[in-house]
């Protein structure tokens, strides 16, 4: 009883001990005190350990329990490590169970380091899986501070001339942007000028498309007021509507993945990296913790294919898991919807009348959810006065990738006339086979919002094409059917075509009317001499004799000052052919072509003559530059006034600022990022700036306006020495300022070598040195550049 007494004193006095060093667990590790009370009386203390599992880099703190030899882990630590064990509490050890209890789980415990490595099986991991996605879904944010309003016209300008008349045509696009709304109003409109010799002159000029659009980019919602064109489904058609349009918009969140993700689900023991390999083609590595895991990525493919995850463990073991996939673009993911609302009236005789229109209010709506990961839902809506029109559809992918499926059918309801249209479609392919069969039936009376306007339906039409590609070829077969009210056409296509080494390219087919029982036979080659120069030669041969045609074609370049041309002759006969030639010239103002052409046609000669122009008039930021045609984002970079400075986009130089020190950039990405930097080796000496790249994210059809802080620079250099004309130590502390420096104050800059000092724009004429542990003073001279490199030489510490 003594001896016992006696243990427990020497336990508490080591607990106080420790508790006054704040060092216990390990004092309780290995002190032989513990040993002795474990081994002669009940023991409990509570553990937080350095917890690794399966040899993992990932370490967790788990809370333990240790009761005489024996250690405790809370559910909390086990859910933690994402354990699957399902066994009852301890006796009198509330949410605590025994390792030695646990089955297939084996530990190492450290008391040292205070650490415990613990080893599972396969099935004590747990059914969940840790999720990783390849491709971001995070939405790049518009920085509004760069919005800037602007207008921008778009032009395209084109004049023809003949022997009897001239034809001068204009169309042209007015857009205002960068409004606090971020909305776009853009109104378009095209003009004709005709001078016939014997008709006389007229001028006509059509308002086309006149809209406001504004932009919800975290909804992926747009909204367009005027006139706009609703969406259509495979099933549907689409009309021109002006009014009101609310549609979901994907484009806005480009980062974003519709199309489902497939799923590549394995399990690992060990921390392990995972390659996957889609058709033989590495897509990704990933690395992959101890447990199940699941990675998802958009099949890069088409149709059917294969998949293989490399699992290659830290110890070198590898082995391979495959998969079998089918990719397409049809689906959206589970969840997911598309779909669109027209509230307004038809826009009736486009480019022929302005502001025409219906004076019938309509609805026009399409909407597609995404049911499944292999199944999507579609429906679509008409309504007008007279009009009811409702459908739905499908698109659905078959098990063991065994193809897509898809269908729909739509009811109409017009002046007390019922119809419907049925379509059914089937889709397979794989690197060797292609496979596609369509049917769509229309009765009598169906009828949509385009039919009422004068666009009558497809009665019925069956298309079916199989396609097989092998190393001596592509080879296709299709069949095409289609009924309109007063006529049918049938076709039989067979098409062979072949990609030479030298990447010549040499197709034939042969069409088949099956009605008229005639053949028509094509045969093309195409060889290019570079990735902007090529020559094509074709031939034709049909019931109305054969035709020949060949041309020659550089193609200029869209990122640079470039010139291009072409040149064309097509020939039936020696009385009838056509020769026609073309310069182009592209630069950063627009694109200019002049072409010239001779036909000869029942023994009469033509000749004319073609001028053409494209390009944009841009006013923004108080600068007005000229710049090609622009349908999509753009920026101005400022450096400060400082000119002929490179500017680069994503590392590719786009031109070098203006004598105002600005540069304008076309064809940026729309709320996606856009890197541009600019090059400081072209900045002068005296010149500094905070940040060479900026990251930028514009709207859609607006501009950005990017500055780089650009500034003059005075640096001055001197060597410092003290009354001795010894110089200061290496890394004495300097202060630029007008008193003596305290404790508080913070150094400019310290002496490097051989006593150097390098100041940048000194704020003070006055600098204080430390040396031998005291403070010197430099005075500077009087400064007669105000900017620019100064070498003072060699200065006094006094």
């Amino acid at each position: 009883m003594k001896k016992t007494s006696a243990v427990y004193n020497s336990l508490f006095k080591s607990l106080g001990y420790c508790l006054a060093i704040s060092y216990c667990p390990v004092v309780f590790a290995n002190s032989e005190i513990l040993q002795t009370a474990i081994n002669t009386a009940d023991f409990e203390q509570e553990l937080y350990l350095d917890t690794i599992l399966n040899q993992s880099p990932k370490t967790i703190l788990g809370h333990f329990t240790q009761r005489n030899n024996e250690l405790l882990i809370s559910k909390a630590t086990l859910k933690d490590l994402a354990l699957n064990v399902d066994l009852p509490d301890q006796h009198n050890e509330s949410d605590f169970i025994a390792l030695t209890q646990i089955k297939g789980l084996s530990y190492q415990y450290d008391a040292a380091s205070q650490s415990i490595h613990l080893t599972a099986t396969a099935q004590l991991l747990t059914k969940s899986a840790q999720v990783t996605r390849l491709q971001s879904v995070e939405p790049a944010i518009v920085n509004k501070q760069q919005i800037r309003p602007g207008i921008l016209m778009n032009y395209d300008v084109h004049s023809q001339h003949n022997q009897d008349q001239l034809t001068q045509s204009l169309w042209n696009e007015l857009r205002f942007f960068g409004g606090e709304s971020g909305g776009v109003f853009s109104i378009s409109a095209n003009h004709v000028y005709t001078d016939h010799e014997h008709a006389g002159s007229a001028f006509n000029s059509r308002i086309l498309d006149t809209y406001w659009q504004k932009d919800f980019q975290n909804k992926a919602i747009s909204l367009i007021i005027g006139d706009s064109q609703s969406k259509a489904l495979n099933w549907s058609r689409s009309t021109r509507i002006s009014g009101l349009k609310i549609a979901k918009n994907y484009s806005l969140q480009p980062y974003q993945s519709t199309s489902p993700l497939e799923s590549f689900k394995g399990s690992v023991l060990l921390p392990s990296s995972v390659d996957l390999l889609i058709n033989g083609i590495q897509q990704s590595t990933t690395q992959v913790l101890p447990g199940n895991f699941d990675i998802q990525t958009i099949p890069t493919i088409s149709g059917a294919g294969t998949a293989q995850l490399v699992i290659t463990d830290l110890n070198g073991l590898q082995r391979v898991v495959n998969f079998s996939l089918f990719g397409t673009s049809n689906l959206l993911q589970k969840g997911f919807s598309d779909w669109e609302i027209n509230l307004g009236m038809s826009k009736l005789d486009y480019a022929v009348k302005s502001w025409s229109y219906d004076d019938q209010p309509l609805f026009n709506g399409s909407y597609r959810y995404g049911l499944t990961q292999d199944t999507t839902l579609e429906s679509h809506a008409e309504f007008s006065q007279d009009l009811q029109l409702t459908g739905i559809g499908f698109v659905h992918r078959l098990p063991q990738t065994w193809g897509l499926l898809n269908g729909a059918y739509s009811y109409s309801h017009l002046n007390q006339e019922n119809g419907y249209l049925y379509s059914l479609g089937y889709q397979w392919s794989n690197n060797l086979f292609n496979i596609s069969l369509d049917h769509q039936q229309i009765s009598e009376n169906y009828n949509d919002i385009a039919s009422t306007l004068g666009y009558n339906h497809t009665r019925e039409s069956n298309r079916a094409f199989l396609g097989l590609n092998t190393e001596y070829g592509q080879f296709g077969a299709s069949y095409a059917q289609q009924d309109y009210n007063q006529f049918e056409n049938k076709f039989l296509m067979l098409n062979w075509s072949y990609i030479f080494p030298s990447k010549k390219y040499l197709s034939m087919s042969m069409t088949r009317d099956l009605n008229n029982k005639n053949n028509t036979f094509y045969l093309s080659l195409n060889i290019p001499f570079d990735r902007q120069t090529q020559a094509t030669v074709n031939a034709q041969n049909n019931e109305n004799g054969q035709q020949y045609s060949a041309s020659a074609r550089r193609t200029a370049s869209q990122n640079q000052a470039d010139w291009g041309w072409q040149a064309y002759t097509n020939i039936k006969d020696s009385n009838d052919y056509t020769v026609q030639g073309t310069v182009q010239r592209n630069n950063r103002f627009g694109e200019w072509e002049f072409g010239l052409q001779h036909d000869q046609m029942n023994q009469q000669n033509y000749t004319s003559s073609m001028l053409s122009g494209r390009g944009s008039l841009l006013f923004m930021e108080n600068n007005l530059f000229a710049k090609r045609q622009s349908f999509g984002s753009f920026a101005i970079v400022s450096t400060q006034g400082v000119p002929n400075i490179p500017v680069q986009l994503e590392n590719r130089q786009m031109g070098k600022t203006n004598k105002k020190g600005v540069l304008l950039i076309n064809d940026l990405n729309a709320y996606q990022h856009n890197n541009l930097s600019i090059d400081t080796l072209a900045l002068p000496i005296d010149y500094k700036i905070e940040t060479t790249r900026i990251d930028t994210v514009p709207y859609s059809q607006s501009g950005v306006f990017v500055e780089f802080p650009v500034y003059k620079m005075q640096s001055i250099q001197f060597n410092a020495v003290d009354q001795e004309q010894k110089v200061l130590s290496l890394g004495s502390r300097v202060w630029n300022q007008d008193r003596l420096p305290t404790d508080d104050d913070i150094e400019t800059t310290i002496v490097a070598r051989d006593g150097m000092v390098y100041l940048e724009n000194p704020k003070s004429a006055t600098l204080y040195i430390e040396h031998q542990q005291k403070i010197c003073q430099v005075r500077l001279p009087a400064l007669t550049q105000t900017s620019g490199f100064i070498d003072l030489g060699s200065l006094k510490c006094l």
